[in-house]
């Protein structure tokens, strides 16, 4: 009976050291580092984009490839303090999703930081925001035009933006999206009111809880309960886009014109907001290519260039300049778990776009 005391008293002490343990490694690392490597834990709940950037967080984002310092400017960006506009500065705003937040490259590395490092008099302001898709860039514009940009660009994410832009939380958070207008002549914006919910900023690794182990706990039930409810009856398997129509059944064909339809529709009005409040010829779309684009993910017969080409397409038929990543991005600039660029691609796509806007400037003698 004694032996069986002392051998419980003893995995009931080691236990606790095991938990004191992990305790205290989370506590050192602090709900900021992201040892689930979730960079929302920066992002708090905006009743009009569903998300967006914490005012002034600080903090470490880890992966198992990459760890790096990040820091939210005072305006909610990740990006140096904004100062008054300088004489001769060209200010450019970059709308994008994680590929323009910078998921896998420290500030300094990014396509945006690489174009300024181009050209000294080009000044570009990151509104990257992880999860977002062009429907939140046509509410987003808003505050862009307040710090008066000169040109704007929006970083197009052809892995997921078609399908984000239908899906009311894709990212198990509520956010606004689109469906065909009645006569199918326009979009219709759905979603509101936008319901919050500890889902986003410290709450996601228990932050709140002065248990980290039971804050990770918490976090983990919460995600294996959460329903992910889309909002729409046009949600498809992203890779579905790939697939040459032919190979489609008629449903899935009809649904993947709608979502291209609903695509080009909204960078229509982004485009006509843009023009009415910084005028013609200020509005390019950057092409960001995934790994989809390299052929990974994708069911057999299926075109990695299906959906670029489409989306250039579309473009073309709106008039809004193409700068195209695909063109300069190959296989190694991508890290090798992690669906993102590492810093390789993004000097690659800082030089394209500076060359881009180099070429603006000229041509319109700024």
């Amino acid at each position: 009976m004694k032996s069986v005391l002392q051998n419980t008293a003893l995995l009931v002490v080691a236990s606790l050291v095991a938990l004191a343990g992990i305790e205290l490694g989370l506590r050192i690392w602090g709900p900021d580092v992201l040892a689930m490597g979730n960079q929302f834990v920066f992002f708090q709940f905006d009743p009009v984009l569903g998300w967006d950037n914490i005012p002034n967080a600080q903090g470490r984002f880890s992966r198992a490839e990459f760890s790096y310092p990040v820091k939210i400017n005072s305006n909610g960006m990740r990006d140096a303090e904004i100062k008054p506009k300088a004489p001769g500065e060209f200010r450019v705003a970059v709308l994008g999703d994680s590929f323009a937040w910078g998921v896998g490259a420290a500030y300094g590395e990014r396509f945006s930081e690489m174009v300024e490092a181009r050209d000294p008099k080009i000044n570009v302001l990151n509104f990257g925001v992880s999860g977002f898709s062009p429907v939140q860039y046509l509410f987003q514009l808003d505050r862009v035009f307040a710090f008066a940009p000169d040109y704007i660009v929006l970083a197009f994410c052809l892995g997921n933006d078609l399908i984000d832009n239908v899906t009311y939380n894709p990212y198990y958070h509520p956010k606004p999206y689109v469906t065909l207008s009645p006569d199918g002549g326009s979009f219709v914006v759905k979603g509101y009111p936008l319901s919050d919910g500890e889902d986003a900023g410290a709450h996601l690794i228990g932050a709140t809880s002065h248990s980290r182990i039971l804050g990770m706990i918490k976090l983990v039930y919460d995600n294996m309960h959460r329903q992910k409810f889309d909002g729409t009856d046009l949600v498809v398997d992203q890779d579905l886009l790939y697939v040459p129509s032919e190979r489609l059944d008629p449903g899935e064909a009809e649904k993947v014109r709608t979502i291209y339809k609903l695509n080009e529709l909204i960078l229509a009005a982004i485009k006509e907001k843009i023009e009415a409040a910084a005028g013609p010829g200020r509005f390019a779309v950057l092409l960001v290519p995934t790994k989809y684009e390299l052929g990974q993910y994708l069911r057999a017969g299926s075109d990695r260039n299906s959906v670029g080409d489409k989306v250039r397409a579309s473009l073309g038929r709106l008039g809004i300049p193409v700068v195209d990543g695909r063109t300069v991005i190959v296989e190694s600039d991508f890290w090798k778990v992690d669906a993102h660029w590492r810093p390789a691609g993004h000097a690659k796509i800082g030089e394209q776009l500076a060359g881009f806007l180099a070429g603006f400037q000229a041509h319109a003698g700024e």
